[in-house]
């Protein structure tokens, strides 16, 4: 047993709380299974099973130097595992690997309270990863298990009610719901205060600052969510859904990336509503003409890590923090390290349709050797066509008639990457083909650029929203026309018309090998089943609302509730409503509370059998709780002989109320004033004895 002297009083952790503490320190760390090392796992293993061999008496606490042998070895553990970093997941692994080690020291209760807390700590730290509706349910499940074994901690050790512990922990629970609504939907939504990295963090923003023909290839294999859409009436078809993300302007070695600024960029580079409006942003704002209907939209973006959003042409950013970049493309004043609901409008019209020099030098660039024979290709078709349009269809054209093949299990390429693509494989991703044309574009010295970013999407009927995942990652060109601007050619397109008009699935879900990498079978497989689908849409969409109202309630979102609910949102109006709502929820409290606390009034007979036991509990003798009455009071006479003649009369009688042969209900003893008089003189002469005692034993020194 765990125990320890507190006030006289025998102390310790009491058999359910323990069975409590450790089947929910597992719960807790349940979440953190795929982010953890599997040694990790078998050190918390070993710790719960010393725990319960030190709990059977079998083993006994490590030692100091054990215990700092353990501390080492899981700072190299994390050390080799994670690396030498400044992130997330190692610092939860040593939290964790701590919680663990606690068990072995844990003699006191309140060394237990410390393992319950770093319980509450640890389910916090799952938010930082994941806060969909399911962890938040499971989370909440966890907490009631942690909750438990506060309430079961301070039970009698003797007296073990598992379940009686969970019920109370319930029903403390439910009661804090109210409040917390209350709290959530009113108090100011500010940014978190500090954050931390996450590594790897490249694995989760799908698309790069460079690009290679293989890279989308990899995203065409994911199934991961990018972000969700919710359209001001019917959503565009699938063909005009180009989700613009990055653009590409400098070719080297194979690769794109983003053009060079010196000399160049037009500054400022990106522009914030909230700033003026620099000359290119009034340039295009003159050319945009009031003719074309916008398209005004709901973006949630899933967390990349990264500065860039997603947005369809011409985009124009309503949300605050969120900005418009010189190459148009949606860009946030910050990383996106959690969910980010924004609103745009967007109009399909001319981009840069007055184009400095500068520029279509910048958009014309290609290293002077290299790919000899596209270069005879293009000069070939030069002699054919003498406008960009004509060349662009031209190049369009050829993709479509020759045997290209659109794969998401492209061959590799060598050094003159495009002409092993265009004359010897002929087959690639949308990549491949978006490169292939720019560079052929530039050869002529048209202005060309790529854009990457995800095509397509798939509609939620259920929640009227449209999910793009990273299968739907695309690239495709950008050319510039004189008095049009730039303007979108899709050489996919050619290649591959079902991937633009039906979307990734179409496109690769008939052939078994291409459906394999991007999951499209089984996703095509559920479809066929009606009620699965409406199913599972239903879960989808009810997974998105949870996104859109809780998880990224932010301040915008609050303002525009408030407005709502309150029409002009003033200090005081929100002082009343949240005063009022507070005390809603406290008197909904205190209701539920109510029948519970009536419940637990004791009867009037065990009352009385209380004050009696209390009364010698307070001078450190506690009454067994196999003992009556009687045989209580026989110890106590025995140790209390000036007490015996009352002693003997009250314990006399409340044997009698609950064993004798006239009991029957537990309230039958009298509460007579002869009763009442000699509990009174009882307390009083214990009293008096125990302090004469305690004289006796340190007696006053003589001056």
């Amino acid at each position: 047993m765990n125990r320890g002297i507190h006030g006289g009083v025998l102390e310790q952790i009491p058999r359910s709380s323990l069975t409590l503490l450790l089947l929910s320190q597992g719960a807790v760390i349940v979440p953190h299974l795929p982010r953890m090392a599997s040694w990790t796992l078998l050190i918390w293993g070993a710790c719960v099973l010393w725990r319960l061999l030190i709990h059977q008496g079998r083993w006994g606490y490590p030692s100091a130097l054990t215990k700092a042998a353990f501390v080492i070895l899981a700072g190299v553990g994390v050390s080799t595992s994670y690396g030498i970093q400044f992130s997330l997941d190692p610092a939860v692994a040593l939290l964790i690997i701590a919680f663990a080690l606690k068990l072995l020291e844990m003699r006191t209760r309140r060394d237990a309270l410390v393992v319950i807390f770093l319980g509450y700590f640890i389910i916090a730290t799952g938010f930082l990863f994941e806060q969909g509706i399911l962890i938040t349910l499971y989370q909440l499940l966890a907490v009631l298990m942690v909750t438990a074994a506060l309430v079961a901690l301070h039970q009698s050790w003797n007296r073990p009610r598992p379940m009686a512990s969970l019920r109370t922990a319930g029903i403390i629970l439910l009661q804090a719901v109210p409040l917390t609504i209350v709290i959530f939907v009113f108090f100011p939504r500010i940014a978190p205060l500090w954050s931390v990295p996450l590594p790897d963090a490249s694995t989760r923003t799908g698309l790069s600052e460079s690009m290679t023909p293989g890279s989308i290839t990899q995203l065409g294999r994911s199934r991961e969510l990018a972000f969700r859409v919710e359209f001001e009436g019917a959503p565009p078809p699938p063909s005009a859904l180009y989700w613009r993300v990055m653009t590409y302007s400098s070719y080297e070695d194979g690769t794109w990336k983003q053009g060079p600024n010196n000399g160049f960029i037009e500054q400022p580079v990106h522009w914030y509503g909230a700033s003026a409006a620099p000359g290119w942003v009034r340039r295009l704002k003159a050319s945009v003409g009031d003719d074309a209907e916008p398209i005004r939209y709901t973006v949630l973006a899933e967390p990349t890590f990264r500065p860039w959003l997603y947005a369809l042409d011409l985009a124009r950013p309503l949300t605050r923090s969120t900005g418009l970049g010189r190459d148009f493309r949606v860009v946030h004043h910050g990383p996106i390290t959690q969910r980010f609901r924004y609103e745009v409008e967007s109009r399909r019209t001319g981009l840069d349709i007055d184009l400095a020099d500068r520029y279509q030098l910048r958009e014309t660039l290609l290293p002077a050797a290299g790919n000899p024979r596209t270069r005879e290709f293009v000069d070939g078709l030069l002699e054919q066509q003498d406008t960009a349009r004509g060349l662009a269809l031209s190049v369009l054209g050829h993709f479509a008639r020759e045997p290209f093949h659109y794969t998401l299990n492209p061959p590799g390429l060598g050094t003159h990457d495009i002409d092993e693509f265009l004359f010897e494989t002929r087959r690639g991703f949308c990549g491949h083909y978006a490169s292939a044309f720019v560079f052929m574009m530039r050869l002529a010295g048209i202005p060309a650029r790529i854009v990457a970013g995800y095509q397509g999407g798939e509609f939620n009927p259920v929640g009227g929203y449209m999910a793009v995942r990273q299968y739907d990652a695309h690239a495709w060109a950008e050319i510039w026309i004189e008095n049009e601007g730039w303007v979108r050619f899709d050489p996919t397109m050619a290649v591959a018309p079902d991937r633009i008009e039906l979307g990734a699935e179409a496109a690769f879900a008939q052939n078994e090998s291409e459906a394999a990498f991007g999951n499209f079978a089984s996703n095509n497989f559920w479809r066929r089943w009606e009620a699965l689908a409406e199913v599972i849409y239903f879960i989808e969409s009810l997974e998105h609302r949870w996104n859109v109202m809780v998880v990224s309630y932010d301040a915008s979102l609050q303002s525009r509730f408030l407005r709502e609910l309150l029409g002009a949102v003033t200090p005081l109006r929100v002082a009343i409503a949240a005063g009022s709502a507070a005390a809603l929820a406290i008197l909904i409290v205190m209701l539920g509370a109510l029948p519970g606390l009536m419940r637990r009034r004791r009867p009037p007979l065990l009352r009385w059998h209380d004050h009696f036991c209390r009364a010698f509990t307070r001078a450190g003798f506690l009454r067994h709780p196999s003992e009556t009455p009687r045989h209580y009071g026989k110890r106590l006479q025995a140790r209390f002989p000036e007490l015996a003649d009352d002693i003997e009369v009250l314990a006399g009688r409340l044997d009698d109320a609950l064993f004798g042969p006239a009991a029957t209900a537990l309230g039958t003893l009298p509460e007579t004033l002869d009763s009442r008089f000699r509990l009174w003189r009882l307390r009083r002469r214990l009293v008096w004895l125990r302090l004469a005692r305690t004289l006796r034993r340190h007696p006053e020194p003589v001056s």
